[in-house]
Formats: C-alpha cells, structure tokens, sequence
C-alpha cells in the first residue's frame, strides 16, 4: 500500500507538471489513467505529433467518458475519415445521454450538409441544453434562416421556449416569434413577467394583434394591474383610473419625461386619478401622457375624459389629441381627432370620437401646446379617468 501510495503521489505530481516529458512519466507510472492519456495526447497534438494513440488508450480505459470518443471523431474528421468519425460520435452518444454528444453530432452533421440528420440531433440537444442556447439556436439558423423548423424541434421546456423568443427578439426575427410566446403567455409566470413585457412594447406597433393577445394573457394572469382590453367591444384604455401606479411598458400610459412637469395622485385618499403639475418651464409642445390604443379596423370609438384645472387663466394649451398608426398606415401630422382645449377649473366631463378606418392602433396623446401670443400655462390638471366605448356612427369629432 505505501508503494503504491508513492506510485500514485509521483504520478500525480508528474501530471500536475503538465509537460509532455511528465506526463509519458505519469502514463508509465499509473497506465491505466485514461485523463493522462488524455493529457497527453493534448501535448502531442499541439507540437504536431500524431495523439491518435494515447486517444484510442484513452477510450479503451475509460470507454463511457464521450469527451474521449468526441475528440477521436475530430481527429477523423480533421483527417476527412468521415464515416469513423461519425461512428466515434454515435458511440460517445450510446455511452453518454448527456447534451455534448448530439450537440457534436449536431454540428458534424451541419458541417457535412445533412439535413435530416441534423435536425434530429438539434432535437436531442435542445432537449438535454443547459445555461445559455444562443449557440444552438444560432447554428439552426445557420443550416436554414427559416425559424419555423427550429420552432418545430424545441422540447417543451419553457426555460427553452422563452429563450427562442428572447433571442429571436434580439435577432429582429419577432415575426417569428409570435406563436410561441402568445402560447407561453397563456400561462406567464411571475418570473417571465420582463421577457413577456419586452415582447409586448417590442411588437405593439409590428404585430398588434399579437401582442395585445400576450397583453391580455398577462393582465388575465395579474402579471400587470390591468383590465383585458377589447377592441372589438370598445375597451381599448388601460389603467383609465391611474389606480394602478404605471409601468410604462406595452398599453400602459408613458409620462413625460421634461423636469418641467411632475405627477402625483389626484386623490391620495382613494389612490386614483392623475395630478399633472406644470410649472412654466415646459417647452411650447410637450407631450404629458401617451397610450397606444388597438383598435378594430372600420370601428368608431369615444375617449371620455373627467378633470380640473387649478392655475392660471387664460388658455391653458392642454388638449387630448389621437393619432392613428399601425402596420397598414403611418402616423402623420394630422390627428384622427382633438380635444377642445381644457378650461374647466371644475370638475368636467369631455370626449372625442373617431374613426379607426383601417388603422390597428392609435396613440392617445394630452399634449401642451402653448398658442402664439399666449405665456406658458402653470397649473395642476387633474385627471379622475379616462374611458373609452365603441361609438354611434354620428359623424366623428
């Protein structure tokens, strides 16, 4: 035992050395160590020496280990043994159910431009994939840009799932993305709030039937503090009350961002509506709130609005103005329709119907805008809700 001991101890260090002259030490001292073998066939590789020996000692030493069996088919391939390397790779995947030996076939089989094959093997290595699947989803695009046949070989783990969309989101395919994440979103979780959120804001304006179906999943799921909206039956305002705070993402209004206006609640007491402070340095155009509205093409719809005012007389330059927009028209200079402007220091009720035509979505803007000959408005405008309905077929204001 203490011979041995030694044996093992002199090997070791021999291996830790990690020279070639070391490490044929190791190898005569401990034989039967498939790693120095292993080591070794690295050394001669790398100063041009043929390692095919000390590989094929390695495999035979320590045959259920696939990164020997991975390396021989390498070197066959290197050497264009075609046939024996894929033999060596189908052997380390005999051995080895893990995720590198199909994603080397999978890769062998790309090099060699067969299709079926390596779909197959794409198949097996998405399901086995761990930490990050760029890579892989890379190289299916690399064997063909259609990402409907990589869509078809994900496994139904959603850690995979969701990261197909992310990266097709990075990759600007979000087309492509669509029916896997409207299928994910059906049952969103807490944690891939974010992922579906990016989807939402990213697609609103390219693919808004899709988007707000992912929308309404999460607000149907309490991912987001919001009612389901539905174009169809006129609900097409989100967080109409400012009950729910606002995040800002997707449907959801955007605030502006000068320093020359601040929000606050307008009744602290209920936690609801919107407190719009303005204090004169604002430029003479500033957009206060914004919200993208999905629309039914060849509808009607009426924007009802409640606030007050407290500040300066005179015109106050604020106004409710929707623009349509969509992927079948552009936003343009001309409005859908305006508000008159706001005068009322009581509490008032106003509106705005419009058209939809053809377009998808509407941005709903409260604009300032201050008029020639006017100073800039300083004030509080406070807004108890917005609502929307389907309209009459009146003529639109």
């Amino acid at each position: 035992m203490a011979y041995y001991t030694i044996l093992s101890v002199r090997a070791d260090n021999a291996f830790r050395e990690n020279s070639p002259v070391s490490l044929r030490l190791a190898c005569r001292l401990i034989p039967e160590s498939a790693v120095y073998h292993a080591l070794l066939a690295e050394h001669m590789e790398a100063a041009g020496v043929d390692p095919d020996q000390e590989l094929r000692i390695a495999t035979e030493l320590s045959p259920r280990q696939a990164r020997y069996w991975i390396r021989r088919s390498f070197r066959a391939e290197v050497e264009q043994k075609f046939a024996e390397s894929e033999r060596y790779l189908i052997e380390a995947k005999r051995v080895d159910n893990g995720f590198d030996p199909p994603w080397a076939l999978a890769n062998f089989y790309f090099r060699r431009g067969r299709t079926t094959d390596f779909w197959a093997e794409m198949r097996d290595a998405l399901k086995m994939s761990y930490g990050d699947p760029d890579p892989i989803f890379r190289l299916g695009l690399a064997m063909n840009d259609d990402s409907s046949l990589l869509k078809d070989v994900l496994p139904p783990r959603r850690d995979v799932q969701l990261a197909f969309v992310a990266y097709l989101m990075q990759n600007n395919d979000i087309n492509s993305a669509a029916q896997v994440a409207e299928s994910l979103a059906a049952g969103a979780r807490i944690e891939e709030e974010t992922v579906f959120l990016n989807y939402c804001e990213t697609q609103t304006r390219n693919n808004t039937a899709s988007a707000l179906k992912v929308w309404n999943s999460l607000c149907q799921r309490n991912l987001v503090p919001f009612q389901a909206l539905s174009p169809l039956s006129g609900r097409v305002v989100t967080n109409g009350e400012f009950a729910a705070g606002h995040i800002s993402w997707g449907f959801d209004w955007r605030y502006s961002g000068t320093d020359a206006v601040s929000y606050g609640q307008a009744d602290a007491s209920l936690l609801r509506g919107l407190a719009i402070n303005i204090n004169g340095q604002q430029p003479d155009s500033t957009i206060l709130l914004e919200q993208i509205l999905p629309l039914a093409p060849g509808s009607r719809y009426t924007i009802g609005y409640e606030y007050q005012l407290a500040g300066a007389t005179g015109d106050s330059g604020l106004r409710w103005t929707v623009f349509g927009t969509g992927s079948n028209a552009t936003e343009g200079s001309e409005p859908l329709a305006t508000s008159s402007v706001l005068s009322g220091t009581e509490w008032t009720n106003g509106g705005v119907t419009f058209p939809s035509g053809n377009h998808e979505l509407a941005i709903l803007r409260l604009e300032y805008r201050r008029m020639p000959g006017t100073v800039r408005w300083i004030g509080t405008l406070r807004i108890r809700r917005v609502v929307s309905a389907l309209a009459g077929n009146g003529p639109a204001h």
